[in-house]
């Protein structure tokens, strides 16, 4: 069985920015926080403890730019000790489909970017492809059964190109987001040969208005595709579970944010703990559409010193 001990000795690496570490139970934890370096450690050094893995996004505006991630490679060269999670497109801008990804048509981009990752001495990514399909966000967004078909035959496609690759030993998570578009995102499974890990990106939010802290974290476990969804789907494939987005969310324009909630910070720890968990990234982005996440601003106050008595290596 593929749970969280075995997963955590494949992902773990020795981290040396600070000698305060994180009393976790086992899992790895890191921040999005700007895909740089610098506010990685700005955020570190804010919480008391060292990241061991960074969320980060590839600009994918071309397949140049996806083949040969020069952004990543100039921003993270010096900072070996992190493990990127890193959020790579299915296919750019510029121009794709679902279709062509199952085809096998991008599989020589694929296999670019692996190699120029493993080359860049990032052999160990965790590669996080088409993140949160199950989204209107995104190009690949999967509708119907048919796309999420595609879907799981592209992923594929994708995994076997990067793995074909020399000296390779990448983590791939399936990312999926917490919320219900009417899509069952299990249509979209490619398979557990081609997956390690099962992701979720979790938000401070209610799908009703003006819930409190405790119905409003009910509401993340159960609905449909929730937090237990998504441990029992994990369990039932021999997986252990992953984070690569969560935070809170403060946003005066909208009744269904969680704002300053230090009961969620308490019950995510307590869910990390309690689960097979690899890694949890949390989401100290910038504003986005009204609402923003910043646990390290003054939106969340007691939710930071929530956040920084459990992660900052100082919970009993």
């Amino acid at each position: 069985m593929i749970f969280s001990v075995v997963t955590v000795l494949r992902l773990s690496r020795p981290v040396h920015h600070y000698s305060r570490q994180v009393r976790h139970q086992g899992w790895l934890s890191g921040v999005f926080a700007g895909d740089t370096p610098a506010s990685d450690e700005s955020f570190a050094k804010w919480r008391g403890a060292a990241i061991q893995t960074a969320t980060t996004f590839m600009s994918g505006g071309t397949w140049i730019q996806i083949e040969h991630p020069l952004s990543i490679y100039l921003a993270w060269r010096h900072d070996r000790p992190v493990r990127l999670v890193l959020s790579v497109p299915m296919w750019p801008t510029a121009g794709g489909s679902l279709g062509q990804v199952a085809a096998g048509t991008y599989n020589p981009y694929y296999r670019q970017l692996a190699s120029s990752l493993v080359n860049d001495g990032r052999a160990d990514t965790i590669i996080r492809l088409g993140w949160e399909f199950n989204t209107p966000f995104f190009r690949w967004q999967v509708k119907t059964p048919a796309e999420a078909r595609q879907y799981a035959k592209g992923w594929q496609q994708a995994v076997r190109s990067m793995r074909s690759v020399t000296g390779q030993h990448f983590h791939f998570v399936w990312n999926p987001d917490l919320s219900d578009q009417g899509i069952n995102p299990a249509l979209a499974y490619p398979g557990s040969p081609y997956v390690d890990e099962i992701g979720l990106d979790v938000y401070d939010r209610s799908v009703s208005p003006g819930q409190s802290a405790t119905k409003r974290w009910e509401g993340l476990v159960h609905q449909r595709f929730g937090l237990q969804w998504q441990a029992r789907f994990a369990a039932a494939h021999g997986k252990s579970i992953a984070f690569p987005e969560w935070g809170l969310v403060h946003d005066p324009g909208s009744a269904t944010a969680g704002e300053d909630d230090p009961d969620f910070i308490h019950r995510m720890h307590d869910w990390f703990a309690s689960h097979h968990t690899a890694f949890e990234d949390y989401f100290n982005g910038p504003p986005d559409a009204g609402a923003s996440f910043s646990i390290t601003g003054s939106d969340f106050p007691k939710a930071a010193r929530a956040y920084r008595q459990l992660f900052g290596g100082k919970a009993s």
